[in-house]
């Protein structure tokens, strides 16, 4: 089953963050903000995009488990998307590669491989995305993979308001995890901040969740 997994993440493959979409040459893009769970366990994650060129968008992530008020178990990357041309269809293609590593108890060098696929969706009179975005992280390491498939159901209610519905499904050697996500994003003023706050259900456990997304 795992390969069979692996094999349809990569064939499918937000605009939250990056997706299919391209980052405008000389634009970017910054994220962040932190999950606190009822467990008590709180996480935070960064997010940086930039447009090079028209075919080319960098970037870094970086999540980190901030309960013990340090960083460990923490991950990051650096990663560049390129688009993969598909002419006139109604929808976008886009894949990424990068390099990253662990950091905490110990160090270990990881590769990401990515594709995703995203589309512009209405709904009555109002407009809305889909996005689906697979990826895999390799640990050079001991050689283990993590899987993940993320979707994305987003809808502009007005100029100031938006709702997004998300999935994150993650697969390891050992174990999955299907995480839901609503949330609603508020730009109080355009091509200002735009402030994200929301909920996370995971295997019967809740977490409320904050972010700020910045244009630059």
């Amino acid at each position: 089953m795992r390969p069979l997994f692996l094999t349809a993440m990569l064939m499918l493959a937000s605009p939250a963050m990056g997706g299919a979409w391209m980052r405008e040459p000389g634009t970017g893009f910054l994220a962040f903000g932190p999950v606190y769970e009822e467990t008590g366990r709180l996480t935070g994650s960064l997010y940086v995009e930039y447009g090079v060129r028209p075919n080319l968008t960098i970037g870094a992530k970086f999540d980190a488990d901030m309960t013990l008020q340090q960083i460990g178990n923490s991950t990051g990357f650096v990663f560049l998307r390129r688009p993969i041309k598909m002419d006139e269809r109604p929808f976008k293609l886009a894949y990424e590669v990068g390099i990253g590593s662990t950091f905490g108890a110990g160090n270990d060098l990881l590769l990401l491989t990515g594709l995703s696929y995203g589309r512009g969706i209405s709904v009555g009179s109002r407009n809305g995305w889909l996005a689906i975005d697979g990826a895999v992280e390799w640990s050079a390491g001991d050689t283990s993979t993590i899987a993940k498939l993320d979707t994305t159901l987003g809808l502009t209610l007005s100029d100031k308001f938006k709702v997004m519905m998300q999935v994150f499904h993650s697969q390891t050697d050992e174990a999955s995890a299907t995480t839901l996500a609503p949330s609603v994003i508020w730009q109080p003023r355009p091509e200002k901040a735009s402030y994200q706050l929301g909920i996370e259900a995971e295997s019967g456990t809740l977490a409320l969740k904050f972010g700020v997304w910045r244009s630059f």
